[in-house]
């Protein structure tokens, strides 16, 4: 771990670092003193394949990912419950120290490699009382959810609660504070991630908006099948305001007289514009239709056809390039899933979105169908491709628990692939010599 620099001295206080934002850069280091009491854990990340936390139960391999977690969000209540000495997070450009103080408080210390280091205190107090903001949220939480007395709740569900939905002052943190979530993204996956999802949807017309239960994987596929319909969307508008003016831009091609190449210049663009047409009809973002055949037939020793089919080339591949971030996303996303479901096609339908069938009949097999692993598969593949920046931390807890025994062996060969397709990097916590399956040069063990 690389943290020499906080050895340098530095003024405290508030500079113009409080109202920037830096990313921390990637988590590289953690330690806990004094975990339960008695446990001291440090071990170093590795950003380019997943980090495998093992140990006993009760070494605490789930409470650090949580506390990971919880300094993420900059939720800092279910930390000062936990008993523990001091954290440290050794980021690429950042450090940042969390120390236990008596009477439910934290003191946070952030240093970077430039600027003063920064000091702050979070005491529980300040978020265990009902504020004015937190009783607008009860009364929402009443009318959606039949929660009618705020001191009946038991303090753990009040303060799940208060994290979840209250709006609270933020006056009293500092920028720096703040914009934790924002330097140091995080995303923290369970093995609860077939727990239905609560979603607002309209009622008939007229009557407002009611809060609907869908299935965690409907949830996913519904988002999949809006950003394929956003993506299209942008796509025709890039072609409408390409079409309008192409006879122009031809004509002004050709009247320019610009250099070209010869026909090799030009079939060597064409080929490259129907490999990025394959791509995007192997994943269905497009129909195979718009994939031509060949260009060999055309004039190209004709400078005027040169550069109206250049022309086009270039229009086609900008028109394309609109496909390009989902793309990204979700030719990995459908890989995964075709590796690992058998006996099934997985395709995007131009009027149904997702679909997914079975090879040997033939017929659509809804989402809720797939076996609760397939489910698990799914949703995980979702949240890392769809809901993760990059640069986020990923850290699954113990995800055999949902896993078949053959995907564990070949589970940390995928997240690595994901990885490098996303840009996030990984933290996971198991009990299963499978998922290990010979990579001791990752296990970081917190047995001592």
């Amino acid at each position: 771990m690389d943290d020499s620099f906080l050895e340098r001295p530095g003024d405290e206080g508030p500079d113009d670092e409080d109202v920037k934002f830096a990313h921390f850069g990637r988590l590289v280091h953690y330690s806990v003193s004094g975990l339960f009491g008695y446990y001291n854990h440090e071990f170093a990340l590795d950003v380019d394949e997943p980090t495998i936390l093992t140990g006993a139960n009760g070494t605490g391999k789930s409470t650090v990912l949580r506390s990971i977690n919880w300094i993420s969000r900059g939720h800092f209540g279910p930390l000062v419950r936990i008993e523990f000495d001091t954290m440290t997070l050794a980021f690429e450009d950042a450090v940042l120290r969390v120390k236990k103080m008596p009477n439910e408080r934290l003191g946070l210390e952030l240093r970077r490699r430039v600027g003063k280091p920064k000091l702050w205190r979070y005491s529980l107090d300040s978020e265990d009382r009902l504020t004015p903001h937190m009783e607008r949220s009860l009364l929402s939480l009443r009318e959606d959810f039949g929660i009618d007395e705020w001191d009946d709740l038991p303090p753990e569900a009040r303060n799940r609660l208060i994290h979840r939905y209250a709006t609270r002052p933020e006056s009293d943190k500092p920028g720096w504070v703040n914009k934790i979530p924002q330097s140091f993204p995080a995303l923290f996956v369970t093995d609860q991630r077939l727990t239905p999802e609560r979603r607002r949807r309209p009622r008939k017309r007229g009557e407002g908006e009611t809060v609907g239960v869908v299935a965690a994987i409907e949830a996913a596929v519904l988002h999949i099948n809006d950003e394929v319909q956003r993506y299209k969307s942008l796509y025709g508008t890039a072609s409408q305001n390409l079409d309008r003016n192409f006879p122009r831009r031809v004509f002004s091609a050709i009247s320019s007289q610009r250099e070209f190449g010869g026909s090799q210049d030009v079939l060597r663009e064409f080929q490259e514009v129907q490999s990025i047409r394959s791509s995007l009809a192997t994943t269905g973002l497009i129909s195979p239709s718009e994939i031509e055949d060949s260009i060999t037939d055309l004039p190209l020793n004709n400078p005027d056809s040169v550069a109206l089919i250049s022309t086009y080339l270039s229009d086609t591949r900008e028109k394309l390039s609109t496909f390009e971030p989902l793309r990204q996303r979700l030719e990995p996303f459908i890989e995964f899933l075709r590796r690992h479901y058998r006996d099934k096609e997985i395709r995007i339908d131009d009027k149904d979105g997702f679909k997914i069938a079975s090879t040997r009949t033939g017929e659509d097999i809804s989402p809720v169908h797939l076996s609760s692993g397939e489910q698990q598969m799914f949703i995980l593949a979702h949240k890392l491709l769809f809901e993760a920046p990059p640069g986020t931390l990923v850290m699954i807890d113990e995800p055999e628990l949902s896993l078949h025994v053959l995907w564990q062996s070949t589970f940390v060969d995928d997240l690595t692939e994901i990885s490098a397709a996303s840009g996030t990097y990984f933290l996971l916590a198991t009990h299963s010599p499978t998922l290990i399956a010979g990579r001791t040069d990752l296990r970081r063990s917190l047995d001592g």
